[in-house]
């Protein structure tokens, strides 16, 4: 059953249903395993470190080697992990991994956490048939996992994380001269809490500015969470990290967790207002997406470099009569990302106005179909604007039937470095960047008939004719680029306009 949070200025109105739990807990706060296997849980090796000693963390070792593997009962539930890495502060992750049934036992990724530098607690969401788990590190660093929970339903409480380490300092001086929150950002973080313990739920939000501080990552953690605003322009949920903090993963406003599905957003607007212009540069995320099955259904996404992150492998996600402002990589990432009728806005490089702005730079998967903006219309303050750039792996973009908007400021997708397309890739040469039917607000097309690019990296040159044909262009519908789920996803907007 769907549950509703409605969000006042004054007041916090929940309905929520209790559900029964099913609890299996294996917790190694007073001491390490000293048996193997310990009540259904297997696990390879195991560490207990008195305080003092690197982070003296106690419980299962997660190393090259390290693992640990248990079976739950066949109820959907969330996996709450406590883990932290055990020395330094290097981020430690983890992913987790379903194992099949006999004869070939084949082991699935489901779900990776996030990167934490101390002890925090986690949380996966597990289907009723994922029953056998199986626990290994992400990032190569020796890891502790100290507590291991499976709750049914979603119910319950989760443990606070603790600050990262290596930012304590920062946090410190910022928490010294920040105002406490408001009471709209205290609600809306207490109404998004109980919506990530049951899932299934809507948030209300009248208009007014949700200033988070300081705050980063705030995460959507549990599949098919709604939050729907009054109004894009009345509904402003926003942050300022520190701009000493910048980083593609470490800012973002709003995070939608690894494998989480079916978030909805829709009339609100979410700013990074990380201070871009103080070095003229600074990865500032305001929607980073880690999840698949997302839909945006007008909503303004406001910052410079990196504002809309999608970051996941294979990952379904849909924006319809957006508006995303941005300069350098202003949506990046991998996935099958569909863009209609969004407005792109390129804000002014530097602080003096000169520069250019990529628009997107896509680092898609080889089975990834990309970006794709369909009638979409590009505004600009900033001289010279790129349609993209390569950024790794197999880089995929396309434009069809984009509008070129110039009542914003005049200007151009050529200079010495662009040639429509930035010709110098970060790390891969693209796969397929191109455009069809450009034209100006009065009609006009205004791509070239053909427009051969020959991009670079490290020595090696390909060369692209990025303006598509008809037969090419019609490869990138909705439905071919999302699938089966396209029509869900038009279908979900219909019923919550």
């Amino acid at each position: 059953m769907k549950k509703t949070l409605f969000l006042l200025i004054a007041a916090f109105i929940s309905m929520l249903l209790q559900a029964e739990t099913y609890h299996r807990l294996w917790d190694y706060t007073d001491g390490a395993p000293k048996s193997n296997p310990d009540r259904g849980l297997f696990f390879s090796s195991s560490v207990n470190d008195a305080e003092g000693v690197k982070n003296g963390l106690k419980g299962i070792k997660l190393n090259s080697s390290g693992w640990c593997s248990f079976t739950k009962a066949p109820v959907a539930g969330q996996l709450r992990l406590t883990f932290g890495p055990r020395s330094g502060v290097n981020p430690a992750s983890l992913q987790v991994h379903s194992v099949g049934e006999e004869p070939n036992r084949q082991i699935t990724p489901i779900g990776e956490t996030g990167e934490v530098t101390a002890l925090c607690t986690q949380v996966i969401n597990l289907t009723a048939e994922q029953n056998t788990i199986y626990i290994t590190r992400l990032l190569n660093v020796e890891t502790v996992l100290q507590k291991i929970e499976f709750v049914e339903g979603f119910a319950g409480e989760i443990e606070p994380c603790d600050a990262d380490a290596g930012l304590k300092a920062v946090q410190e001086a910022e928490q010294a001269n920040q105002k406490p929150l408001s009471p709209e950002a205290t609600l809306f973080l207490e109404a998004l809490r109980k919506a990530n313990l049951h899932g299934d739920t809507t948030i209300y939000l009248p208009n007014g500015v949700y200033d988070l501080g300081s705050l980063t990552l705030t995460s959507i953690e549990a599949n098919h969470i709604t939050i729907i605003g009054e109004s894009m322009e009345g509904v402003i949920i926003k942050n300022r990290p520190d701009y000493r903090r910048e980083s593609i993963d470490k800012t973002a406003t709003l995070r939608i967790a690894p494998g989480v599905e079916g978030t909805y957003l829709q009339n609100l607007t979410i700013q990074n207002d990380l201070d871009y212009y103080k070095d003229d540069n600074g990865r500032a995320v305001a929607l980073w997406d880690q999840g698949t099955k997302t839909i945006c259904h007008r909503v303004r996404l406001l910052s410079h470099q990196d504002t809309y992150y999608s970051d996941r492998v294979g990952g379904l996600k849909y924006f319809e009569d957006c508006e995303i402002h941005g300069t350098v990589d202003f949506i990046c990432g991998n996935g099958n990302v569909y863009f209609a009728n969004t407005v792109l806005y390129c804000e002014k490089r530097s602080k003096d106005g000169s520069g250019t702005d990529a628009l997107t730079a896509s680092n898609a998967d080889a089975n990834d179909k990309g970006f794709v903006f369909e009638s979409c219309r590009v505004k600009s303050v900033c001289p010279f604007v790129s349609l993209g750039r390569s950024w790794n792996n197999h880089p995929r973009c396309v434009f069809l039937n984009t509008v070129l908007d110039y009542s914003a400021g005049n200007f151009e997708l050529s200079n010495k470095d662009v040639q429509r397309w930035t010709k110098g890739a970060m790390s891969a040469l693209p796969d397929l960047f191109g455009e069809y039917n450009t034209k100006d607000t009065e009609g006009r097309v205004v791509s070239p008939e053909k427009n051969e690019v020959t991009f670079t990296y490290k020595g090696e040159t390909k060369t692209m004719n990025t303006i598509l044909t008809a037969e090419t262009a019609a490869r990138y519908t909705m439905e071919n680029v999302l699938g089966p789920w396209a029509e869900e996803a038009k279908e979900t907007i219909a019923t919550k306009k």
